[in-house]
């Protein structure tokens, strides 16, 4: 199985669209469909299970996962709206959820692939390389990215499967119509 926090969304349903031309149908897609919009990006894909993202984070908390044949995480899932102020709200979202599925697949030995953002670069003034000196969060958003990608960093020694971040930049293209912005 694999699974696609996110997989609603802009990026996560183009995941799950390229899985399903590969062949690959035992997808679980993890998502808040509360907006009603974006399950649209949902038709036409093949996948065995959809969870809300809180139900899943708890049965991932609980061990109900542990022994489950997972091939790979994509953790695109996340609170993206820069204009959203509710720094505590950001980093519960973005980043103890963030921290969670990344000790599980820790754990379990799973390739975890996630969202990260070159908002964590701020306006790029200092060069868009990894570290400290590029790096200049000017925002909610692009703060839990950072704390995130910070902490990864810190634990990155202990990991026995690949972990890889993605820091996107001014991404667009097909099932983007839900933001409506």
């Amino acid at each position: 199985m694999i699974i696609v926090t996110g997989g609603a969304g802009f990026i996560g349903s183009n995941i799950v669209h390229a899985l399903n031309a590969r062949g690959y149908r035992d997808i679980l897609i993890v998502d808040d469909l509360e907006d009603g919009e974006n399950y649209k990006n949902l038709r036409g894909l093949h996948f065995i299970d959809y969870q809300h993202k809180d139900d899943f984070l708890h049965l991932v908390e609980e061990g109900d996962f542990d022994g489950t044949d997972i091939d790979a995480i994509f953790h695109e899932g996340a609170c993206s709206d820069t204009m959203e102020y509710d720094v505590n709200y950001m980093m519960k979202v973005n980043y103890a959820y963030s921290k969670a599925l990344l000790h599980f697949a820790m754990g379990a030995r799973i390739p975890f692939f996630y969202a990260s953002s070159a908002s964590t670069y701020g306006g790029g003034a200092h060069g868009f390389t990894e570290g400290d000196a590029c790096e200049d969060a000017l925002n909610p958003y692009a703060f839990s990215k950072l704390a995130f990608d910070r902490y990864v960093r810190q634990v990155i020694p202990e990991a026995r499967s690949p972990i890889v971040g993605l820091r996107y930049f001014n991404v667009y293209g097909p099932q983007e119509h839900h933001k409506g912005k």
